[in-house]
């Protein structure tokens, strides 16, 4: 009996596999809550991704750890095409801080694409006398030990930016955890902390209103939304370069034609007005890029931030 119904499973999954995709609807797990950047560009691709499948593409959010609960979900998912996550770059440092986590990202997931990416930004509060790298960096020497910075948590893309900044400059600062990037904004905001490395979409309107003063950015190229602020790499950090991206993951064994159909429609919807302008509303930068590139996102930066975390000494808990 066990057999029979363990063939009749294999003969029901092969049935289902063989069917051409998508024959219902399709999940995207986004692993935050609603209303973030990630959320804003998920829902952004989706509708646009409905009409190009033929079926609704259904947003659902599985918040919690740090994006871990909504990402171990769907590494756990059967590979069917049905149920792909939203992913964003903590998938590549979690490893770094959380202790025998339930997911492995380049064993358990295929990339599909990279959908948007968007630069760091380097920002002081008002209170700070610093209104350029240079002059930050001046002011971190000649007072050692004063300035902090804050960020989303130890070991992520946010904190290992910081550290790397720390070590190109030559200077020591104090990082500050936070449980999200939204409360360390807020202490940012506040003059709780002086420094922070965060996201750029929050930041823009305090930077804005004075609050706080953006110095920089991560990317290489100034970033389009604020082209009048600099980049560290133009700064003197030469070849300084992070950022923050978002994208399509799999479950590992999704088959080659279904992931290459939802790269298609994904390119195809990056391009679209509508699509753009919903993302730069957010600050995000469409990219579209192809399964192979993205995975060579993906492995280079599990690579650099790992070396770094091992170098500043960081253990997953």
């Amino acid at each position: 009996m066990a057999r029979l119904l363990a063939l009749i499973a294999a003969l029901l999954l092969q049935a289902a596999y063989g069917q051409p995709w998508p024959a219902k609807p399709v999940r995207f797990v986004v692993p935050f809550p609603p209303g973030g950047s990630t959320d804003v560009a998920a829902r952004a691709l989706a509708d646009k991704l409905s009409a190009g499948l033929g079926q609704s593409v259904i947003i659902d959010n599985r918040a919690g750890a740090n994006g871990a609960i909504g990402t171990t979900e769907v590494a756990r998912a059967a590979p069917d095409g049905y149920t792909i996550l939203f992913a964003a770059d903590p998938v590549t440092t979690l490893h770094l801080v959380v202790k025998n986590l339930a997911f492995d990202t380049l064993r358990d997931f295929v990339p599909v694409s990279q959908v948007t990416t968007q630069p760091l930004a380097l920002a002081v509060h008002a209170s700070v006398p610093a209104k350029t790298v240079g002059e930050l960096i001046a002011y971190a020497k000649a007072n050692p030990g004063k300035l902090s910075f804050c960020h989303s948590g130890t070991g992520s893309g946010q904190h290992l930016s910081g550290e790397l900044f720390k070590k190109m400059a030559g200077i020591d600062m104090v990082h500050v955890p936070y449980k999200g990037g939204g409360p360390a904004v807020q202490d940012l905001i506040a003059g709780q902390v002086p420094v922070g490395f965060l996201g750029s979409t929050p930041l823009i309107p305090h930077h804005k209103s004075g609050r706080i003063r953006i110095l920089a950015f991560t990317s290489l190229e100034r970033f389009p939304p604020m082209p009048d602020i600099p980049t560290l790499h133009e700064s003197g950090l030469t070849g300084f370069e992070t950022a923050q991206w978002l994208g399509l993951l799999a479950p590992r064994g999704t088959r080659d034609e279904v992931v290459h159909r939802l790269y298609l429609e994904t390119a195809k919807a990056l391009v679209l007005a509508e699509v753009r302008e919903r993302l730069a509303q957010a600050a995000l930068q469409p990219v579209g890029s192809k399964p192979a590139e993205f995975a060579a996102v993906i492995r280079a930066d599990i690579e650099r931030w790992g070396k770094l975390a091992r170098e500043l000494g960081i253990q997953p808990q």
